[in-house]
């Protein structure tokens, strides 16, 4: 049986640390500017005490960290899969606040590798925990790929 299995961990490379340069450009592109997060004076009378990371930046840089330099894409092709498509996200949940200075580390690991009624394509499932400096979990869902057999070429 190859490494693509249920319950083999993805090898999460990196973390990264969020800081208020981080926390402004990502709520710019995404417009993500609700009060909690563009609003200092207002974020002190919350139970956070300062501006937040809106729950859908968490994510993306959750999913960011599991796929960093083709993580993901290398742990299939070890078994001869490659990435055909991104087909969805279950399951997910914003367990803590992500605020200034925090820095994440994705732990993930497949949940299934299943065929589809195409024979040449599967789906991976795979579940992402990601946590804080501090051991928290702050978000935690599986994501849905399509991936096939890679396809070898004659010479």
């Amino acid at each position: 049986m190859g490494t693509v299995a249920a319950g083999a961990k993805i090898p999460c490379r990196v973390c990264r640390t969020l800081d208020i340069g981080d926390f402004s450009i990502l709520h710019q592109l995404t417009w993500f500017n609700m009060a909690i997060h563009s609003n200092a004076e207002y974020a002190k009378g919350t139970w956070f005490k300062e501006r937040s990371l809106a729950g859908p930046i968490i994510f993306a840089v959750a999913d960011g960290l599991v796929h960093h330099a083709d993580t993901v894409a290398e742990f299939l092709a070890q078994d001869g899969y490659e990435i055909h498509a991104y087909i969805g996200v279950d399951q997910l949940k914003i367990t803590s606040p992500v605020l200034f200075g925090d820095t994440l580390k994705a732990d993930a690991e497949v949940v299934d590798l299943r065929p589809t009624k195409n024979p040449e394509r599967f789906l991976l499932i795979y579940k992402n925990s990601t946590s804080n400096q501090r051991g928290q979990q702050v978000i935690e869902y599986q994501t849905t790929l399509l991936v096939a057999k890679k396809t070898t070429t004659g010479s």
